[in-house]
């Protein structure tokens, strides 16, 4: 009759093994899910600065280039009454 206190001690060390286990391995997965969370806060809130910064930037650059395509507008205007109109195409070279 000594086997039935030993497997309810045996079962009821298992178990009690397996909760402390299961319960930690909880713990750590819940502690690591609150950093990976505030990590990810802080990285998508760089990431809106980043995008704040493109956009200027992007702002900047388009202005740039209108500027530029208007010089170079210019330029060719200026360029196009230094050289005086085209000589009229000849349709028969004799």
């Amino acid at each position: 009759m000594e086997t039935l206190p030993l497997l309810s001690t045996a079962v009821g060390l298992v178990v009690t093994l397996s909760v402390t286990i299961l319960s930690g391995m909880k713990w750590m997965l819940g502690r690591v899910e609150h950093r990976t969370d505030a990590r990810f806060a802080e990285m998508d809130a760089r990431f809106e600065r980043m995008d704040a910064r493109f956009d200027r930037m992007e702002t900047r650059t388009d202005e740039r280039f209108a500027e530029v395509g208007a010089s170079l507008m210019e330029v060719k205007l200026g360029l196009a009454r230094l050289e005086g109109p085209h000589p009229p195409f000849l349709i028969a070279r004799g």
